[in-house]
């Protein structure tokens, strides 16, 4: 999830679930004929082409990092890529869900629609996912900012060898970037001023994707002699599951997406996000496959620290990397923040102008305390793959699991599609619900089970 989708999420994360003024209309969708409440709402402004822009950039981000290592672990580029084109057209379904959803009260955000589906208690559960996984993703931010600055001040100093001195430290240098750039940019009360350097994360992403491919050709054009070409057993190829996931996440900021959209319908919104899951699963593949070929099993979990220090192009590349991950970690703070905020306002019950009170004063601790406590963890995680492998699960459960729960509710309450056409998407909506949950244990219990066995390191 990236700047521009992170800052429709959080316009829209305190969107009113008013059940008042609703009218009926009836209209075709996939689901047959369908009762869909809606309720005059100002228009969106959003063409296509810039809409398919903001879920192109809320999809390409730190994944990207990731992918070769992942494509690598889970036994090659045949399986992983065809495990990465299944759930690519599962995820174009469960988006679209999300968007038919959305149209039952004119929600504007994620759990808007999870509290109009699942009912209070979903909305809670899903603003506690929402808090874990930005929290998870700032972590794996800072991570990132730590890896970039050792390439940089490698390419300064002369190698790898010559950072002998303190003050080029990874810890000291991740806690310098967090406290005089990240931590200042966390306090104030909004991230508005972070929209203008929004296009940066794409830019720099697909930058990295045509730097690893142009280095394969440059470094040999022959694959690795250490190339992984199939998985030594059946469970390895669900490895590569929580990083696909982790890099086609953008279903909380999707509904803000659909809502904005000009003329929103499912036809129309269908023109947004093909392309935009085309653009890209190309640049994620890409990625995967060139830099499975320079590095076989060798690549680390982050592609950019497989790389010479001496190369340009990388050391550029570093310079982006840094300067997105910089300047998006306060977005993501900001929608765990405000999720955190909604959560305690109404499980305390108070009214915004009771809450409004002591804003400045619990801005403040609650920023502090999050930043404080993932500066920590990163300092002590040794590279991206491992938090990846745990929030890349988390995301298993925006992805699959409350879609999957938000169709079964909307066939039951809302769908005049027939008897059949219901069971069928019940039974499709059930398939989700067990999908997600699979992905997400599966990808837990495995974490957990490499870092017993010390396998989670990359060896970079």
């Amino acid at each position: 999830m990236s700047r521009s989708s992170k800052r429709l999420y959080a316009n829209g994360l305190n969107d009113s679930m008013d059940a008042s003024g609703y009218e009926s209309s009836e209209s075709q969708s996939l689901l047959g004929s369908v009762t869909v409440r809606t309720h005059p709402a100002p228009g969106g402004e959003t063409s296509v082409l810039g809409a398919m822009f903001i879920v192109v950039n809320a999809c390409i981000g730190a994944g990207l990092l990731n992918f070769p290592f992942a494509y690598q672990t889970a036994g090659g580029i045949a399986v992983s890529a065809i495990i990465q084109l299944v759930l690519v057209c599962i995820i174009s379904t469960t988006l679209l869900i999300l968007a038919l959803c959305s149209d039952v009260r004119q929600s504007k955000s994620y759990q808007g629609v999870i509290q109009e589906m699942c009912g209070p208690i979903g909305r809670v559960i899903c603003e506690l996912c929402i808090i874990a996984y930005c929290f998870g993703t700032c972590i794996t931010f800072f991570i990132i900012i730590g890896d970039q600055t050792d390439g940089i001040l490698s390419y300064i100093c002369g190698g790898a060898d010559h950072l002998v001195h303190w003050y080029q430290d990874r810890r000291f240098t991740i806690t310098c970037w967090g406290v005089f750039i990240v931590l200042p940019l966390c306090l104030p009360k909004t991230v508005d001023f972070l929209k203008y350097p929004g296009s940066i994360g794409v830019f720099a992403s697909l930058y990295i994707c045509i730097v690893v491919i142009i280095n394969y050709f440059r470094k040999a054009g022959s694959p690795s002699p250490d190339l992984v070409t199939h998985p030594s057993s059946w469970t390895q190829v669900f490895a590569s599951i929580p990083t696909i996931c982790f890099g086609f996440q953008c279903h909380v900021s999707i509904v803000p997406v659909y809502s904005s959209l000009h003329k929103r319908s499912l036809p129309r919104f269908s023109r947004v996000i093909v392309p935009a899951l085309l653009i890209s699963c190309t640049a994620y593949t890409l990625s995967g496959i060139f830099g499975s070929l320079t590095f076989g099993s060798k690549v680390c979990s982050d592609i950019l620290l497989s790389y010479h220090d001496k190369n340009i192009t990388i050391m550029i590349a570093r310079v982006m990397a840094l300067t997105n991950m910089l300047t998006t970690y306060p977005i993501l703070h900001f929608c765990g923040r405000l999720a955190i905020e909604t959560m305690l306002q109404s499980s305390l019950g108070r009214t915004d102008e009771e809450w409004a009170l002591r804003e400045k004063r619990r801005r403040v601790i609650e920023t502090v305390t999050w930043f404080s406590i993932s500066l920590l963890l990163a300092l002590f995680i040794p590279d991206i793959g491992v938090v990846i492998s745990v929030i890349g699960g988390l995301a298993a459960v925006f992805i699959f699991v409350f879609p999957g729960l938000c169709l079964v509710q909307f066939v039951l309450q809302h769908s005049a599609a027939s008897r059949r056409k219901r069971w069928c998407l019940i039974a499709f909506g059930g398939f989700l619900l067990a999908l997600g949950v699979f992905i997400f244990s599966e990808s837990f219990i495995l974490s957990i089970m490499n870092d017993i066995s010390g396998n989670n390191k990359s060896g970079c």
